[in-house]
């Protein structure tokens, strides 16, 4: 049986599915067993299919490749990333002669530069209208006195998303989250979150699902997944191939709607359901 947990009536009428990307799709550079051929067989019965992720790290195009390379057809704009997700709410408030310090990688960089949003990388200079950070592998103690100076002078602090750690092919790595901390600590102010659970990268997802009409969220994490679907009233599904194990089950606060092994579980359930 493929159901672990829930009542798979839930699912009934689903038309569109936010699915997360590490430790449901893929760990690392790894597809898990399945999810590719999943992704097709869920757009085959009608479903549209957008992924959102908080990982802000690679360029879409990185993406892209990534996905396609692993067997997923995929466009830019079926890909929400937190860095995506960033640029939309800064271009709304204006960034026309604004600066950033940046704690990330080429994939915020990227996504950044794309709105004119000039990127201080002067490591003996602290001017800045916003300090936006995302997983960087690179960070240090340099980089996080830069940053806390930066905000003590009255520059803005955006965090991408707020995850502690994500899921890679050796086991959970420290994420974009602790850096956010340790910065959040030095600077002794709290970042505003563009990731998920947060509204913003919710109702970016919910415009990139188009008019799907019943939407669910598949996710590995359930305070930013499943959190974030719960808000928004979708069906909650979470998969146990990423950083939730069965034995955490018995302590979510929230139980999902529904509990799968892996994402490949997930069409013979909905084709159970039209039978």
């Amino acid at each position: 049986m493929s159901l672990v947990a829930g009542d798979a009536e839930r699912l009934k009428g689903i038309d569109g599915l936010a699915c997360d990307l590490d430790g449901v799709i893929y760990r690392g550079a790894e597809p898990i067993d399945g999810s590719p051929e999943a992704i097709g067989r869920l757009r085959e019965l009608g479903v549209r299919v957008v992924f959102c992720t908080n990982n802000a790290s690679p360029t879409i195009d990185r993406y892209l490749n990534k996905l396609r390379t692993m067997g997923v057809e995929v466009e830019p704009e079926e890909l929400v990333t937190s860095a995506v997700v960033t640029v939309e709410v800064l271009s709304e408030r204006g960034v026309l002669g604004k600066k950033a310090i940046v704690v990330g990688e080429d994939g915020l960089r990227e996504a950044l530069n794309s709105i004119g949003l000039e990127v201080n990388d002067d490591e003996n200079s602290v001017s800045a209208d916003f300090v936006v950070v995302g997983f960087d592998q690179t960070f240090n103690y340099a980089a996080l006195r830069r940053a806390s100076f930066a905000i003590q002078g009255g520059a803005q602090l955006i965090a991408c998303n707020a995850d502690a750690s994500f899921p890679a092919a050796d086991g959970l790595w420290p994420g974009a989250g602790s850096l956010v901390a340790a910065i959040e600590t030095a600077s002794g102010v709290r970042a505003e979150v563009m990731g998920k659970p947060h509204e913003q990268m919710m109702r970016s997802t919910e415009r990139h699902l188009g008019n799907a009409s019943r939407i669910a969220i598949a996710g590995d994490r359930p305070s930013t997944d499943l959190e974030g679907g719960r808000v928004m009233g979708w069906t909650t599904i979470l998969v146990l191939s990423g950083v939730t194990s069965r034995d955490d089950l018995q302590i979510l606060a929230t139980p999902p709607d529904i509990v799968l092994e892996r994402l490949a579980d997930l069409p013979e359930l909905l084709t159970d359901l039209r039978a």
